[in-house]
This record gives structure tokens, C-alpha cells and sequence, in this order.
């Protein structure tokens, strides 16, 4: 019998790097990543503690499947994947910490197309806010429906803002100060 494990981890969007690092010293603990839900709960396999190296990746939707080959044949293989995110992993060797993205390039534009998805995703709930017609909501909604909503907004709104921002702190560095 398979013995899982579950556990709540939150990260931003533009943490990364942060997660590549837990997932491997999860694994290091003899976790190993099965699945990953929006909501931040991660399930992880208990086994032999082991050297794996994760890294992510946000492909374009539809993205190539000669690139899943093309990692297969690399040595990576597909851990997870949640809301656009992939986990891949492969064992690390004698230290070595094997990359997906060998150029700034490549690395920029996987935060490109997550700044995308984050901007749009946002775009009904600002077309909301600016068509609703507030006076009809305040009267239809009691007090309680109100702060739990507008505190949802709000986490929201503040959670994206931020990654938006920490996003593009990221691409500044990837391009460097010419690019801009």
C-alpha cells in the first residue's frame, strides 16, 4: 500500500525558486511530489529520502509536445502540474543542479506568459467592479455577505497586485536594464 502525505504550502507566483528548493528538501526527506492543487495543498509519495532537483516551468497553453520528449530524453520527468504550472524533477548527480532554462531569454519569457495569465484573469473581476451597480449590491447583500466578499476582493486583488509587481522585479533582472 502507497502511503501519501498532504501538506499546505503557500507560495506567490513569482516564488519559484522558493518552491524548487522545498520540493527538493522535501524529497530529501523522502517526499515526493504526486499532485499540487490551486488552493496550495501538496501530496506528496513517502519513500526513500533522495536527491531530486524540481524545476518549473509555465508553458504556453498548448505548448509543443516534442518539448515533454525533449525532457524525457533530457532525464525529467513530469511530477505535477496545477493552473498552468509544470513540476518537473530529475535525480541529482554528484551535486550537479541541472536546469531547464540554459539562457535569461527562455526564463523571461515564462514570466512573460505568467504576467499574461495573471492580468487576465483579473480582467472580469475589474469589469465587475466598474459596471456593477453598487448602490442595488449594498442593498441586496447584508453586512456580513459584504465584508466576507470585499475581504475576498480584496486578498485578491493585493495577492495579485503583488505577484504582478515581484514579476516584474524578476524580468527587470532577466533583461537587464538595456531591455527596458
Amino acid at each position: 500500500m502507497s502511503k501519501t502525505v498532504t501538506k499546505f504550502k503557500f507560495f506567490f507566483a513569482h516564488q519559484d525558486e522558493e518552491q524548487e528548493a522545498w520540493l527538493r528538501a522535501m524529497a530529501q526527506q523522502g517526499f515526493h511530489l504526486i499532485s499540487v492543487n490551486p488552493l496550495c495543498f501538496w501530496t506528496f509519495h513517502i519513500g526513500a529520502p533522495a536527491d531530486i532537483v524540481y524545476r518549473l516551468d509555465f508553458p504556453a497553453a498548448g505548448s509543443d509536445p516534442a518539448f515533454a520528449q525533449l525532457m524525457d530524453d533530457a532525464g525529467w520527468s513530469l511530477a505535477a502540474t496545477t493552473v498552468g504550472w509544470h513540476y518537473w524533477r530529475t535525480p541529482a548527480v554528484a551535486d550537479r543542479v541541472p536546469e531547464i532554462f540554459t539562457d535569461s531569454a527562455s526564463k523571461a519569457r515564462k514570466f512573460k506568459r505568467l504576467v499574461s495569465v495573471l492580468i487576465v484573469s483579473g480582467l472580469p473581476l475589474f469589469i465587475i467592479l466598474l459596471t456593477i451597480d453598487k448602490q442595488r449590491a449594498y442593498a441586496q447583500l447584508s453586512a456580513p455577505s459584504l465584508v466576507i466578499l470585499g475581504t475576498i476582493v480584496s486578498l485578491y486583488l493585493v495577492t495579485v497586485g503583488y505577484s504582478l509587481v515581484r514579476l516584474r522585479q524578476r524580468l527587470g533582472r532577466l533583461q537587464g536594464p538595456l531591455a527596458h
